[in-house]
């Protein structure tokens, strides 16, 4: 009996999901046709969900080691230098959006790095990047706050703006919460490295890459891709009422069942 209640409170938990609106993803591998461990990545990038393709500069290539709490085959590999994809800006929100990625660095903290960035480094826009030994975000020409020392193991970052506070999540735990807006985006959607300032190449592994808007004061912390959750169903779906019906007549079958016995 308890276990079913758990099952109808897990389920009654997954129609909360869905406050967000996923922009952009790029999984580096599982949308790109043919895509194989120690090959070069593909030129352009597909997305998974989104209509903006990713042009390859340099060598990028596919890795077969990925963050095992997301089903994901394959990574993208960055050796700095000139290794970078990019393409169109994937979204002008300056509030109430998201970007999100897996990054696993190689443990080099020369320079800077840019990780994801929708804009302009410079003057415009928002991202992920590795400030030295830290990672944290970027706001092109407005600011750059570096906050968590970066770590050689699969790590989880996430910029959330949220009606008007930044908030900088690491593995589901968030670091920052400050105030300051991006200029709006103008530019390019980068991943791994930066065509303005050559030496922002990253060293390491990015996978799961994703940018998201939500309504005022609908984000939750649940909605990062840190633990994939399985897909939200709507409460009013017949999907849902059909298991949820089942579920409460094993329930009371189980309970009758009990009293005859």
């Amino acid at each position: 009996m308890r276990s079913i209640l758990v099952l109808l409170l897990l389920l009654a938990a997954s129609t909360g999901q869905a406050a967000i609106t996923v922009v952009a993803e790029y999984r580096f591998g599982e949308s790109d046709p043919g895509a194989l461990p120690n090959t070069p990545g593909a030129n352009p990038s597909l997305p998974s969900v989104g209509s903006n393709p990713l042009t390859r500069n340099g060598t990028p290539a596919y890795s077969g080691i990925t963050p095992r709490v997301v089903p994901s085959a394959l990574s993208m590999a960055f050796n700095a230098g000139s290794d970078r994809y990019s393409g169109a800006i994937v979204s002008t929100a300056t509030d109430n959006f998201g970007v999100e990625a897996w990054v696993k660095s190689n443990g080099s903290v020369a320079l800077n790095a840019t990780l994801v960035y929708n804009g302009n480094t410079g003057n415009s826009g928002w991202g992920l990047f590795r400030a030295g030994n830290e990672y944290g975000f970027l706001y092109g020409g407005v600011v750059l706050d570096g906050v968590v020392p970066i770590s050689t193991q699969w790590t989880h970052l996430a910029l959330v703006r949220d009606g008007g506070t930044n908030r900088f999540f690491v593995n589901g735990v968030q670091q920052v919460a400050a105030g300051g807006a991006p200029n709006p985006p103008v530019g390019n959607f980068l991943v791994g490295g930066n065509p303005l300032v050559a030496t922002e190449g990253f060293d390491g592994l990015i996978d799961e890459v994703r940018v998201f808007t939500f309504e005022p004061g609908q984000f939750n912390v649940l909605d990062l891709n840190f633990g994939e959750l399985p897909p939200a169903v709507s409460v009013g779906s017949p999907l849902t009422l059909l298991l949820l019906a089942g579920l409460l007549l094993a329930a009371g079958g189980l309970a009758l069942g009990r009293r005859l016995g």
